[in-house]
């Protein structure tokens, strides 16, 4: 249901200014934003052709390409840059404009520029990762006048049993520091939190942190252009600014109900995004959603529908037990059962307040929040308690 590929990208001109403004003094920068608000989408189209117009290397590793081992997904994201044959000419001045946004050919790694596989010298197989990791940084730190590596979701490596590799990661930052800089994204502001502040050295505490801003009326403006210039569909303009919070301001659910008013040659908002819904639930939630337990379940419809954010309290425990219809209030001891289930499988994250959460993926709080649907999940969590 993406429409990267079908939508035309908008550019983001003042975010890229605040950005290289950052690291040209310097600075590594930390962007948080929750998924699918287009922080790859800024990296890969606006931040990583200006830095490679302007002479520098740069690159993204995206380390959800190995959720499980975060760290080795990391290294081996670094090597495929670190050895990647360069260009001839890129020796030499920076590659024309028109040659940008080739995508090395491994899942979660772009480098900006026509670079090649490697050829000569590859890591050893026997090495630590630790190794590997400062040999791949030393190698991207003298790829040009000044060299860049883009995180993408840098809160994977928040978990305990990563920090001698975050503390390595550190040390060699400062080896290179100078020549190498690091522009770290995140979509859980708990995960980067932790992750930095468990990480004291200078380099993590001088990193900028910015949050990327909304999409305003500018963004649904061109979203509404584009279905009138391909299709001659006139959609209601102030209709579609009034729906876009409804969305969290989230650019790629707005271009998916835009795909649907395309498809369906219709301007009729309203029906596309009842079928928004509907798919969105169908396609990326049910399956999930129906192996809960049903206090689990509870939780997710609570944190979902009530605009709280605190579990544990007799409101939100009276509201569960109506929803699974059951005959008792469900103890404190299962709700945080239920919880570290959750947060374990990153649906829910804390809020930093105690006893409180929020679900983690905003089309699953759209979508549970969403009237359409209540009745269908009603229904599962009547079968459940059952």
């Amino acid at each position: 249901m993406s429409l990267q590929t079908t939508l035309p990208y908008f550019a983001r001109p003042d975010l890229l200014e605040s950005v290289t403004r950052l690291l040209l003094s310097g600075a590594n920068v930390t962007l948080f934003a929750p998924r699918r608000h287009g922080k790859t989408s800024f990296v890969r189209y606006d931040l990583l052709p200006a830095l490679h117009e302007a002479g520098w290397f740069a690159a993204r590793i995206d380390l959800w390409r190995n959720r499980e081992n975060p760290e080795l997904g990391l290294v081996e994201g670094l090597e495929a840059v670190a050895y990647a044959t360069p260009p001839r000419s890129a020796l030499m001045r920076p590659m024309n404009l028109s040659s940008l946004r080739a995508t090395f050919k491994v899942p979660g790694v772009d480098i900006q520029g026509n670079w090649s596989p490697a050829t000569g010298p590859t890591p050893h197989p026997e090495a630590s990762l630790e190794n590997r990791l400062a040999n791949a940084l030393h190698l991207i730190a003298e790829r040009g006048t000044h060299s860049l590596v883009a995180l993408d979701e840098f809160q994977a490596l928040a978990s305990k049993g990563s920090d001698n590799f975050v503390a390595a990661f550190r040390t060699v930052l400062q080896d290179v520091e100078g020549r190498l800089s690091v522009f770290f994204t995140g979509s859980s502001r708990d995960g980067l939190m932790r992750l930095f502040n468990r990480s004291r050295a200078p380099l993590f505490r001088s990193a900028e942190s910015l949050t990327l801003p909304n999409l305003g009326d500018a963004f649904v403006d061109s979203r509404a252009d584009y279905l009138d210039e391909v299709a001659g569909v006139k959609v209601d303009r102030d209709a579609l600014k009034l729906f876009f919070p409804r969305l969290c301001y989230t650019p790629l659910f707005l271009n998916e109900i835009v795909r649907i008013m395309l498809v369906r040659g219709t301007a009729d908002l309203d029906a596309a995004v009842r079928e928004w819904y509907r798919a969105k639930f169908d396609d990326e939630y049910a399956h999930w959603f129906a192996a809960l337990q049903d206090v689990e379940s509870a939780v997710m419809v609570w944190l979902a529908t009530s605009g709280q954010k605190t579990v544990y309290s007799e409101e939100a425990r009276e509201a569960m037990r109506q929803y699974i219809e059951a005959d008792a209030v469900p103890t404190t001891s299962r709700v945080q059962t239920a919880i570290r289930r959750l947060t374990g499988e990153q649906a829910l994250e804390p809020t930093g307040v105690n006893g409180e959460y929020e679900i983690s993926d905003q089309g699953l709080q759209i979508v549970l929040s969403n009237a359409v649907n209540q009745d269908l999940f009603k229904t599962c969590g009547s079968r459940r308690a059952a």
